[in-house]
């Protein structure tokens, strides 16, 4: 983040949902991911929803905690088309995914048994879905890498650990940050994060 962009974060509300989901979410709201978890206050939640329904973004709740949320927020048709990929379908189905529910076009099925096993996970602390990459929309050699791998050994780590073409992410990280910073600045000028949905970069 740039020295300008972080003075401008010095002053703006922490609380304020727009802020949070400008620094969480920026490369969803950008355009440049189709998917993204995102923590917020449970009475903040109404809201959030309001405002991805406005913006056509999908969500599902993955886990309420007594203070916070956690939600995917995701663009169905693009996370659905990614689901088509075979590679795709094929570590969901060795990571214990029905296999027709992996075979389905509508991937809400897939979902609701991520958000079981993530919920599982957040109360017990045990057995945590690492197929998670693929409902944030990794690139599928990074989570075969990662899973292969068990996590470690990758080739450079940022918004994800990367096990191919450090180069190629290495610059999609670097578009993922001028994202945040774009919607930071727009939202100190005013701008609704609503309208910043597929900001050109």
């Amino acid at each position: 983040m740039s020295q300008e962009i972080f003075e401008i974060v010095k002053q703006m509300n922490l609380d304020n949902l727009e802020v949070q989901i400008a620094l969480q979410c920026a490369p969803l709201i950008s355009g440049l991911r189709f998917s993204n978890l995102f923590n917020v206050n449970n009475e903040q939640a109404d809201y959030l929803i309001s405002l991805m329904n406005e913006m056509h973004i999908s969500w599902k709740i993955l886990f309420r905690g007594k203070e916070k949320l956690t939600m995917l927020l995701y663009k169905k048709d693009i996370l659905e088309n990614y689901f088509s990929d075979i590679r795709v379908k094929n570590i969901l189905k060795n990571s214990g995914y029905e296999k027709n529910i992996v075979d389905e076009e509508d991937i809400s099925g897939l979902i609701d048994t991520f958000a079981d096993r993530y919920c599982c996970y957040m109360q017990t602390k045990k057995y945590f879905p690492h197929e998670m990459g693929l409902f944030l929309g990794y690139p599928v050699e990074d989570v075969e890498g990662y899973l292969k791998n068990n996590g470690e050994n990758s080739l450079y780590t940022g918004y994800w650990k990367v096990y191919e073409d450090v180069a190629a992410k290495s610059s999609l990280f670097k578009r993922f940050e001028k994202a945040k910073e774009q919607i930071i600045w727009f939202l100190a000028q005013g701008v609704s994060i609503k309208n910043l949905e597929n900001i050109a970069l």
